[in-house]
């Protein structure tokens, strides 16, 4: 009956160890999961202008490096009359389609934000303004006599 006992009792630890073993490796699996914030960068290079026509495309990469998120993250424009955004299906790359009606001057956020498991939000923002489209450079001359 001792050793029966005994080897109940060992069993249970055991059991209640390997709970706690589970419950650590899932608190460090979320852990190593949570994004704290997100660095945004245009993608184009060169740099297509922030200006009427454009379509410019912005990248968001999750903090840390090697972080993924379980489900897209959300974009908001703060201004999506001149600004209107579209996102990929992963809901890192967004595309602003600036119309050509955009007022040149207006300046917009773009702000990404994702909820990690534990419930703390992770976000990243850029501010941009609107600039006018670039005057094209004279690449030569078309000469008419006229008299």
């Amino acid at each position: 009956m001792f050793h029966e006992n005994k080897i109940i009792e060992l069993l249970e630890e055991s059991i209640r160890l390997q709970r706690l073993t589970v419950r650590l490796l899932l608190g460090l699996e979320t852990q190593l999961n949570r994004i704290d914030g997100f660095v945004i960068s245009q993608q184009e290079t060169p740099m297509l202008p922030i200006a009427p026509g454009n379509s410019p495309v912005f990248t968001a990469t999750p903090e840390p490096a090697g972080a993924v998120p379980s489900v897209p993250p959300t974009w908001i424009s703060s201004d999506e009359t001149n600004a209107p955004i579209t996102v990929d299906a992963t809901g890192l790359v967004a595309t602003v389609a600036i119309p050509e009606t955009a007022t040149v001057g207006a300046s917009f956020v773009l702000t990404i934000s994702y909820t990690n498991a534990d419930g703390t939000v992770a976000t990243g923002s850029t501010s941009q303004t609107i600039v006018a489209k670039p005057v094209p450079d004279i690449t030569g001359f078309t000469i008419e006599q006229t008299t």
